[in-house]
């Protein structure tokens, strides 16, 4: 499942954004959260992250992120989170890592109250 922020995880989205994860951790999904329209992540934000990547891992299955923003591999690097969820450039490479098992996946918008207006 590709997870796809419309804007920042800061208030709005956060919600979303962790029902989805349970959802994905509930039906044991492969999950590439895709960042690259996200310039800012709150402290929940990396906290509901780091949960799920343990409870996917916990079911062998996978968390990883798409980013290309410097602003937030830097945070994943100030809170050590790059050791726990693999990040990567493109959306492509993310889906390459998971491996020639992968089936149909199914990309899913996030769309935060600020973006939807």
């Amino acid at each position: 499942m590709i997870l796809l922020p419309a804007g920042d995880l800061v208030l709005e989205g956060i919600d979303e954004l962790e029902n989805q994860l349970k959802a994905s951790c509930d039906d044991a999904y492969r999950v590439i959260l895709n960042l690259t329209n996200t310039r800012y992540l709150s402290a929940r934000a990396l906290g509901i992250m780091a949960f799920y990547v343990k409870s996917l891992r916990d079911k062998q299955e996978a968390l990883k992120v798409v980013t290309a923003n410097e602003n937030i591999k830097k945070l994943f690097v100030v809170t050590g989170l790059f050791k726990l969820i693999e990040l990567y450039e493109s959306e492509d490479a993310a889906v390459a890592s998971l491996g020639p098992q992968v089936g149909k996946l199914e990309k899913m918008l996030l769309l935060s109250e600020e973006n939807s207006v």
